[in-house]
């Protein structure tokens, strides 16, 4: 237990992510101790989060409690289930430095980050849910920190990349059969490149990520649990997150 706080506390302060370290590889980086960490982390703000069912139900509903508490991981475990693949064979067909196994251990750091922030907020949303009976303006408060962490996960995630390939070598220029050395002329100015391939393709896998674990949570739903109706551990097929989410900012609004 004391191993993952460790690692944990190292990669939050940025020891595990220097521009040193991350260029002589990801070995550091323990993917297993961190993808252990998304799911306790994960757990914890989910109990806070189940909460509300326990302090505005009549009698307190303890399976929406454990409903919210075992599925909040999960939303981040199965998203990166579903999208891990892609990430890889876009890597696999840019040729950037990271592995397989590179590729996951850069990923399990970023949603360790990305639990910390999460869990860390967990008591603001426990004290709303014992000061507000209000279930739309608790989803919108759920909504929004799970947004803010994300963010901040994901932009971490997008900087150590950046990190890791500006430690990549740059390669040796073959020499010439003239004899001549190439590195004793002067050299022309060449344009450097707006981002590494690396880069532009963990952007892109960053948008196809939100998209996924937005509707992956609305397939698992429900995590607050609306009091006016019985509880299920899945709710039917319907619509998707962006419209909940519009529904919920408008039934703020009208009252």
């Amino acid at each position: 237990m004391s191993g993952w706080v460790r690692d944990l506390d190292e990669l939050l302060r940025g020891r595990k992510t220097q521009p040193g370290a991350l260029a002589r590889g990801t070995e550091h980086l323990p993917a297993g101790r961190f993808l252990l960490v998304v799911v306790g982390l994960g757990m914890v703000y989910g109990a806070f989060m189940g909460l509300y069912a326990l302090l505005n139900r009549t009698p307190p509903c303890y399976e929406q409690w454990l409903a919210s508490t075992v599925k909040t991981p999960a939303v981040f475990l199965l998203t990166l289930i579903v999208t891990f693949p892609s990430l890889y064979v876009f890597n696999a067909l840019l040729d950037t430095r990271l592995t397989l196994m590179g590729t996951l251990r850069t990923i399990s750091a970023a949603l360790a980050v990305n639990l910390a922030v999460l869990a860390s907020l967990g008591p603001i949303t426990g004290f709303f849910s014992l000061t507000t009976s209000s279930y739309a303006f608790m989803k919108l408060l759920n909504y929004a920190v799970f947004g803010v962490s994300g963010i901040i996960g994901l932009t971490f995630l997008v900087t150590m990349l950046s990190r890791i390939e500006g430690g990549a070598p740059a390669p040796a220029a073959p020499p010439s059969p003239s004899g001549f050395d190439p590195a004793a002329a002067v050299p022309l100015p060449v344009a450097e490149p707006a981002e590494g391939h690396g880069r532009a393709v963990f952007r892109v896998w960053v948008l196809l990520y939100i998209f996924v674990g937005a509707q992956m949570g609305w397939v698992l739903r429900p995590f607050v649990g609306d009091p006016r109706q019985p509880f299920e551990w899945f709710r039917a097929r319907d619509s998707n997150v962006f419209m909940d989410l519009l529904r919920t900012i408008g039934s703020i609004f009208q009252g």
